[in-house]
């Protein structure tokens, strides 16, 4: 099952990317600072969330296997992850199975993608 997660670059012929999207960004709504890093932060705990779901740990159990403490980990499933990078959760993310893909694009291209793909087999 592939995951896209939302475009994080310049503009496409479709309109803007979703973390340029000022109705489907509330950070940008707000004019917060580093709105579209908070954006793609809020998009990838939100995959941590169902994922540690999937697997069925709990909070104790995913925290153990991403190297956290359980309530460093409830924190972050709370909506408080300002203070971790993109680059932890994008490991949190891979600890638990998931493969993470990258695409930069140029100026002027289709914009970027980060991908979220979970890694286990599924059974027919």
């Amino acid at each position: 099952m592939t995951q896209r997660r939302r475009p994080v670059a310049p503009r496409t012929k479709a309109g803007p990317s979703a973390a340029r999207d000022p109705a489907r960004n509330v950070w940008l709504q707000l004019g917060l600072p580093e709105a579209e890093e908070h954006y793609m932060k809020a998009e990838l705990v939100l995959r941590l969330a169902r994922t540690i779901k999937a697997l069925k740990l709990t909070q104790r159990d995913a925290a153990r296997r991403l190297g956290a403490t359980q309530p460093e980990l409830s924190k972050i499933l709370g909506g408080k992850f300002s203070e971790i990078s993109v680059a932890r959760l994008l490991r949190f993310l891979a600890a638990l199975g998931c493969a993470i893909e990258i695409a930069v694009a140029s100026p002027g291209d289709a914009a970027a993608t980060v991908t979220v793909r979970d890694r286990r087999k599924r059974a027919a």
